[in-house]
């Protein structure tokens, strides 16, 4: 066993086991006390910094800058500890100086203040092309706007009015000179159909329709735009459709109500002057009272009621008859003075009508219960196609030997 120890080998393989264990047992010691890299050993982090509000230093008082953006983006790179604690704090500050330059245009580097001297710095833009003007002050009016193609059909828009209706805009002179237009426009979703009123953003424009950076005072403003549906009441005309079955007559069709209210735009009101209910008789075989629908005509948009009762009386037994009413003359109804009318078709100025019912029904109406005449209010010299209309017993079918005249109007007295 000596002389074991006292060999050379032996004595060295014992020193490199313990300097192992040595290396083993400090590097554990290290890791349970947290021990890291040394400060210099961390790895460079960079990080952007977006919506950096970028502050500006001047005369507020008695100017105005424009071109300045409201923010700016800042990239910082350096050891992950001062990029975290910067990113965190924000502390830092972004800014021009403006406070030594004249009035007119220049080109201004962005600066910046507050960071740490282990980072480096980059701000997005450099350098940003501003204008100074002197500050000023005018009041301007508020036009009102209003699309009326988000209106439903048939409503109509009154003028819009808005609340106040004029602002004070505070910008530099130049720009001020600039300013065409002063809006405040209403912007709604679906289609309208009852006075709207909203709190609307005001907008400066010059006159290629441009945005203008001014201050508005007051920045919203209230536009009301009352909306309404044009009403008008008027007469139903009963017409009847198709042929009863054999063997039944219509003697009278009665309505329960005389008249109804229609909705619509104005220009569609006036040219209305009744509504017909076509009634259909083709299932009628004994006296009823039929649930009709109202037809609504082109622009309507409401009826009131929509629907109408008519009671049909029949005739039972009694075959239905036709017959001819010739020469009957055609009226002329609101022609102006000064004026006379001439036929040029029919050249005689009557027509026939052809009569369908009763045997008694037709011998009414051939006492003389039709009047055929034709509307000449507003017409003026000049050749014209004008409709006929006709005022005759309603228990009886008839039909127009044509339905329209083709007419010369003359001033009295010329050839």
């Amino acid at each position: 066993m000596d002389k074991f120890m006292d060999n050379p080998w032996f004595v060295r393989i014992v020193a490199m086991a313990l300097a192992f264990l040595m290396f083993l047992s400090v590097q554990d010691m290290g890791n349970k006390n947290g021990a890291s890299r040394p400060n210099g050993m961390e790895n460079n982090e960079v990080e952007t910094i977006t919506d950096v509000p970028l502050e500006k230093y001047y005369d507020s008082e008695n100017l105005v800058v424009t071109g300045v953006p409201d923010t700016v983006e800042v990239t910082i790179e350096g050891q992950r500890r001062f990029v975290e604690a910067t990113k965190r704090q924000r502390d830092f500050t972004v800014y021009v100086d403006l406070s030594d330059l004249s009035i007119g245009n220049h080109r201004v580097p962005i600066l910046y203040k507050n960071f740490s001297d282990k980072l480096k710095v980059k701000v997005e833009p450099v350098y940003v092309e501003i204008s100074i003007q002197e500050k000023m002050t005018k009041e301007f009016d508020v036009e009102p706007e209003f699309n009326n193609n988000i209106l439903a059909e048939g409503f109509e828009a009154e003028r819009p009015m808005v609340e106040p209706n004029k602002v004070q805009i505070t910008a530099g002179k130049e720009t001020l000179e600039k300013i065409s237009y002063v809006k405040a426009s209403i912007d709604a979703k679906g289609l309208i159909t009852d006075t709207i009123e909203r709190d609307t953003k005001v907008t400066v424009l010059d006159r290629e329709l441009n945005k203008l950076d001014v201050y508005v005072e007051p920045e919203y403003v209230t536009v009301t735009v009352p909306v309404n549906n044009p009403r008008k009441t008027v007469p139903l005309k009963i017409k009847q459709v198709e042929t009863p079955p054999d063997g039944i007559v219509i003697k009278r069709m009665e309505p329960d109500l005389d008249e109804v209210m229609i909705f619509g735009w104005t220009e569609i009101l006036k040219s209305i002057d009744e509504i017909e209910v076509e009634v259909d008789v083709s299932k009628v075989d004994k006296d009823n009272v039929l649930d009709v629908p109202i037809i609504y005509p082109e622009g309507v948009n409401k009826i009131t009621p929509e629907r109408v009762k008519v009671k049909v009386v029949t005739d039972k037994g009694k075959k239905s008859e036709e017959t001819n009413v010739s020469e009957v003359p055609i009226d002329s109804k609101g022609l102006a003075e000064g004026l006379d009318v001439e036929f040029l078709t029919p050249k005689d100025g009557a027509v026939s009508i052809k009569l369908e019912g009763s045997k008694d029904q037709l011998k009414k109406a051939q006492e003389g219960a039709f009047e055929v005449f034709m509307n000449m209010e507003g017409l003026q010299a000049g050749d014209h196609e004008v409709n006929l209309e006709v005022k005759g017993p309603k228990d009886v079918k008839w039909e127009l030997s044509t339905d329209t005249a083709k007419i010369r109007i003359k001033e009295k007295g010329t050839v």
